[in-house]
């Protein structure tokens, strides 16, 4: 009966995308409570990629620490009360790098909600279609001046210039989407006038 070499039977499971973030989170060398994890990613990960719950947080903190990945100590901040703080290891820090240099990209995927919701407008009125569009379009570029504002006080500290660079482009990419739900407007405004031309030729017929 052949067998699988020992090698192949021991490697480890490719990471999941949850856990590659809280343990990219954990690799700029800080020790962090699972409360200063989730601050972190709603300051960074949130822009672009995931903004995890807080009890998510702490389910993969303990399927890292399971997996040598992460571990902990816990620190007495006062009299009666405690934190308990995580850190990467060598195995977690080495599977990052095994993610970045050795590992193709995931394939992007776009599940983009406005859209979905443009292309059943014909179920609605197109006047409450084009005020969520424009209540898109500023909640865009509102997301875009604050990932600024993180980008550039993630820019002052040399150790997070990739994460300053994923900050900009994030603000790019929002303001992106301001321009397009503007786009959407003018498009929907003209959809509207030929309508009503439309219909009044058919009227004079």
């Amino acid at each position: 009966m052949k067998t699988e070499p020992e090698s192949d039977a021991q490697a480890p499971a490719e990471l999941p995308a949850t856990s590659r973030a809280v343990l990219g989170i954990l690799s700029f060398g800080e020790e962090l409570s699972g409360y200063d994890v989730k601050r972190w990613a709603e300051q960074s990960l949130a822009f672009y990629y995931w903004a995890p719950s807080q009890s998510q947080i702490y389910s993969e903190l303990r399927r890292l620490e399971d997996q040598g990945l992460v571990e902990s100590r816990v620190e007495q901040t006062h009299a009666a009360k405690s934190r308990r703080l995580y850190s990467i290891t060598g195995v977690g820090r080495r599977r990052m790098r095994e993610w970045i240099d050795g590992q193709a990209p995931d394939p992007v995927v776009l599940k983009q909600s406005m859209v979905l919701r443009l292309w059943a407008g014909h179920n609605g009125e197109a006047e409450r279609l084009a005020e969520q569009w424009a209540d898109y379009a500023d909640q865009s570029r509102d997301t875009a001046a604050r990932a600024a504002a993180h980008a550039l006080s993630a820019e002052k500290v040399p150790a997070w210039r990739f994460p300053a660079l994923a900050l900009e482009w994030a603000e790019k990419y929002y303001r992106d989407e301001a321009a397009r739900a503007e786009w959407v407007l003018e498009r929907l405004a003209e959809l509207e006038a030929a309508e009503r031309d439309g219909g009044g030729a058919a009227a004079e017929r």
